[in-house]
């Protein structure tokens, strides 16, 4: 999730089912359109680093990593213990990570992914409404989010701010170009 931009009026309350299942249902939407972009991205290019810095293999990379940094940070949350990071220790764990996942097979981050999807979703269904309002860090905007915000935030948000970032249009000369080149320093994936 991108520093500043604003989700609230896209936060839903998740007291019943159905509105589990749309979130879930939109997840799983989400995390397709990721995985159908990273499988249109021809293989000789998965490594280069095209989205701010990032390889494709790195982005996926991170987006599995943190799914489950997340979810265990939510279910500390829940049981009382808190952890939080600043926003530069975060800003320099993306920037080690996109160094160490630069070459990350793809196609075992994509099994993983699937995998995950799958958990998250058992999680989410069996969130005890009673412990909604625990709070969870939130290091890119430095607030502490309910574990019910934080569920939107780190497994749909998240995700469609960076598909959002390898989807956007290329810049420059090269309009053919799905790729695009990096922003000015200081600007990058969270």
């Amino acid at each position: 999730m991108a520093r500043g931009t604003d989700t609230d009026s896209r936060m839903r309350y998740l007291d019943g089912e159905a509105e589990r299942r749309a979130l879930i249902a939109d997840i799983h939407t989400v995390r397709r359109q990721v995985i159908a972009f990273a499988q249109g991205v021809p293989q000789e290019a998965w490594y280069e680093p095209h989205y701010h810095g990032w390889s494709l293999a790195a982005v996926l990379a991170h987006l599995h990593l943190m799914d489950n940094l997340t979810l265990m940070q939510i279910k500390l949350a829940l049981i009382g213990i808190g952890i939080g990071f600043t926003a530069g220790q975060i800003d320099r764990f993306n920037d080690a990570s996109a160094r160490w996942f630069q070459r990350r097979l793809v196609t075992t981050t994509l099994r993983g992914i699937e995998k995950n999807e799958r958990r998250i979703a058992d999680f989410i269904v069996r969130l005890p409404i009673d412990r909604f309002t625990r709070t969870v860090y939130f290091p890119p905007t430095g607030e502490r989010l309910t574990v019910e915000r934080a569920v939107q935030q780190y497994f749909l948000f998240h995700w469609q701010h960076h598909l959002a970032t390898l989807t956007e249009p290329p810049s420059g000369d090269d309009r053919d170009d799905y790729f695009y080149e990096p922003p000015p320093s200081g600007v990058g994936l969270v």
